[in-house]
């Protein structure tokens, strides 16, 4: 039997064009622009940028709020 053999589906291509859509409809759907009070000043920006600027501020209080737990956790003897 000389068949071709059978091939593999791609999943690792799949995912990616899977999540290339993905990021493309987050930016089209996001692309409203919002007003933003930063305390001191007001600004105008993209909800996309908004979404991306909470989502970096969550992950350096995260690193940081990690730092300072180890920190501690260094300092306090075992008993």
């Amino acid at each position: 039997m000389q068949g071709s053999p059978e091939k593999d589906t791609p999943w690792k291509l799949v995912l990616f064009g899977v999540l290339a859509v993905y990021a493309v409809l987050i930016v089209f759907f996001n692309r409203k622009q919002v007003e933003v009070s930063f305390v001191f000043f007001s600004a105008e920006i993209s909800l996309l940028v908004l979404i991306l600027l909470c989502v970096g501020i969550g992950f350096a209080a995260g690193y940081l709020f990690d730092q300072l737990r180890d920190r501690r956790k260094r300092r306090t003897p075992a008993t």
